[in-house]
């Protein structure tokens, strides 16, 4: 770490997995290796892991199939000078199981295919504004917003837009203000909040009444929520659809999906990188949709994750600590939440859970990216390490402690401190 200091900015290649996210000077730093739902530090500490690479890895570290899969197309090729038939393979995968699927083009991070459905809805509707909820990734056009704009070009915050979800008035109204000029709509369809008052056919109603297209970012949710993501688990049909993350257990692959005129789009619309079509990846991608559907590893992840959550709320209560924090989300993904009410500032509270919950060999940042590998006896261990944990707090909380003089580190910090609406899920107990 302190070679990485001086030479990688910010010491980390990403945000979410640098020192600010884990309580400094306590947590460990650099991860050697990976097995089921089980990690290995550099120093030999073995952690059950509810981080999961921030969410891509579905079946779990080193899945024996996924592995072989990619062994197999590592003997015959990595990047070829031509295309390679993965490429429709892994789309025919796609289309049958996406509902809004009729054609696919890939990419490599989430950013990169949220960053191209805008762009397509520009190009197709020849329109420049877009109205975004949730987070989208790296891209101008929406860190433009966010305190994190160094670099980028003024008028990317004059062209992005951002609504509250489950507030169609807060979207109405940039329907209504730039009328005629809205591309596009692009929103994370579900987060940890149920959309209530039909939400999200609200939403997509309006934004067809005003010649925009809908584009669900399905980076989280796809191959989790369910096989064909969000838009199968309610039944509301998007325009373009972007998904990443589970479809290929680690391997950098995302996709873009939709409709078919909105698709091809893209025959105009630029979209050409060298590793579009890097096979090691497409394999993966083959392997894991499969498996995820022939082995009902969606059941799995609910079946476990409402084991988690049930488990955590009970705990929270037995410890008279229902008004400080809770486990919300589907069962599927499921966040922590800390409420300081006022007195208790809530990353140090965070913080204080992360230090126990590693203390117990718990690799935890208050989010469950559940795998295929987390068995019922993981949960049964973490809940362990919870109840051990949230005594400590409930100690702390109720005995009126100072907890930042519980830390062993420093407390961790949020990636961006000014959000554009992208954490709109947060609920605030009064």
């Amino acid at each position: 770490w302190s070679k990485a200091e001086k030479i990688i900015p910010d010491g980390s290649q990403t945000y979410s997995k640098g020192s600010t996210q884990f309580i400094k000077g306590f947590a460990p730093k650099y991860l050697e290796k990976g097995k089921g739902s089980y990690v290995w530090d550099v120093d030999g500490n073995k952690f059950l892991d509810f981080v999961m690479a921030c969410h891509p890895i579905s079946l779990g570290y080193c899945d024996p199939d996924v592995d072989a899969a990619i062994r197999g197309q590592l003997e015959k090729g990595i990047t070829f000078s031509l295309m390679n038939p993965l490429e429709v393979e892994v789309t025919e995968l796609l289309i049958e199981a996406i509902p809004c699927a009729e054609g696919a083009r890939f990419g490599k991070n989430g950013a990169d295919v949220t960053g191209v459905a805008v762009r397509a809805a520009r190009s197709f509707t020849k329109q420049e504004h877009i109205a975004y909820c949730g987070y989208h990734g790296w891209h101008d056009w929406y860190i433009a917003n966010t305190d994190r704009n160094w670099g980028i070009p003024k008028f990317n915050q004059e062209l992005s837009h951002s609504f509250r979800y489950n507030d169609i008035s807060s979207l109405e109204e940039i329907f209504e203000k730039f009328k005629g000029k809205v591309a596009g709509v692009i929103m994370e369809p579900l987060t940890v909040l149920e959309p209530k008052d039909d939400f999200l056919n609200q939403v997509k109603e309006l934004t067809h009444r005003n010649g925009a297209l809908l584009i669900f970012d399905e980076i989280m949710t796809g191959f989790r929520f369910a096989y064909g993501g969000a838009q199968e688990l309610t039944g509301v049909i998007p325009d373009l659809a972007c998904f990443a993350k589970a479809m290929s257990n680690g391997m950098p692959l995302s996709a873009i999906v939709g409709k078919k005129e909105y698709i091809f789009e893209l025959e105009k619309a630029f979209f050409s990188f060298t590793y579009g079509g890097e096979c090691l990846s497409l394999a993966a991608a083959t392997t894991c949709i499969r498996k995820i559907k022939r082995e009902n590893v969606i059941d799995h992840l609910w079946k476990v994750g409402a084991i988690l959550k049930q488990g955590y709320n009970d705990l929270a209560k037995k410890h008279r600590l229902e008004d400080f924090t809770e486990c919300i989300g589907y069962p599927c993904r499921t966040v922590v939440a800390f409420y300081g009410q006022g007195k208790f500032d809530e990353n140090e509270m965070k913080s204080y859970m992360q230090q126990e919950l590693f203390r117990r060999g718990l690799l935890w940042a208050s989010f469950h990216a559940l795998s295929f590998s987390h068995k019922e006896e993981d949960i049964t261990k973490a809940l362990a390490a919870f109840d051990e944990s949230l005594e400590l707090l409930s100690k702390a909380i109720h005995g009126g402690k100072n907890i930042r003089s519980l830390l062993q580190g420093e407390p961790v910090k949020p990636v961006f401190r000014k959000v554009a609406d992208f954490l709109s899920y947060t609920v605030k107990k009064s």
